[in-house]
C-alpha cells in the first residue's frame, strides 16, 4: 500500500561499502537521489551520466552535491556489486541496499514505484521503476523532481539555487 508523499525526513539503508547510511548525515549537502539497478540496460546508466554531468557544470559548488542511487534489486545489487557501478558514473556517489522491506519503505516514502518482471533474458528479470531523480535540499526536503528529458544545464542551474552558490 503507497503512503503519502512525505520524503521529508531521515531513511536508513545500508551504503556501497556496507556501512549503515543515514540521509540525515547529508544535511547541508544537496542530495540528487535516484532508484534504480545495475542491471538496468539504459535509462539508469543515462541517468548516472547525466548526473555527473550535472555535478561537472557546478565546477567547485559541485562538491556539496551527492549522488545516492537506491537499488531496486537488492538480491543481485551487493554492496560491492553498487560501489563498481555508481563509481564508474562519478567516484563520489553513493550506491544504497538493504532488504526489500527497507527499500520498500524508502520506495514508498518517495511515493515511488517498481515492478519486476519475469523474462526470458539471462538474467530472469527486469525492472520497471520510477525514473525521477529527486533534488533533496541541504535543510533535507525535496524541493525538485528531475524527469528523463530535463537538460543537464537545466538541472545544474536548479541544483546551483539548491546549493545556495
Amino acid at each position: 500500500m503507497k503512503q503519502a508523499f512525505n520524503p521529508s525526513g531521515d531513511f536508513t539503508l545500508t551504503d556501497d561499502s556496507g556501512k549503515t547510511f543515514h540521509l540525515k548525515d547529508y544535511r547541508g549537502k544537496v542530495v540528487l537521489l535516484y532508484f534504480g539497478y545495475t542491471a538496468c540496460p539504459d535509462i539508469c546508466p543515462a541517468t548516472l551520466a547525466k548526473l555527473a554531468k550535472v555535478r561537472s557544470l557546478l565546477g567547485a559548488a559541485g562538491k556539496n552535491v551527492v549522488t545516492v542511487f537506491v537499488t531496486v534489486d537488492p538480491k543481485r545489487d551487493t554492496p560491492a556489486r553498487l560501489k563498481e557501478y555508481v563509481e564508474y558514473f562519478d567516484s563520489s556517489a553513493i550506491g544504497l541496499t538493504g532488504t526489500k522491506t527497507e527499500i520498500d519503505r524508502v520506495v514508498n516514502a518517495y511515493n515511488a514505484s517498481y515492478q519486476v518482471k519475469r523474462s526470458n533474458s539471462s538474467l530472469g528479470y527486469t525492472i520497471s521503476h520510477t525514473s525521477i531523480v529527486y533534488l533533496i535540499d541541504k535543510r533535507g526536503a525535496v524541493r525538485n523532481l528531475f524527469h528523463q528529458d530535463d537538460e543537464p544545464e537545466k538541472m545544474a542551474s536548479i541544483v546551483r539555487e539548491s546549493a545556495g552558490t
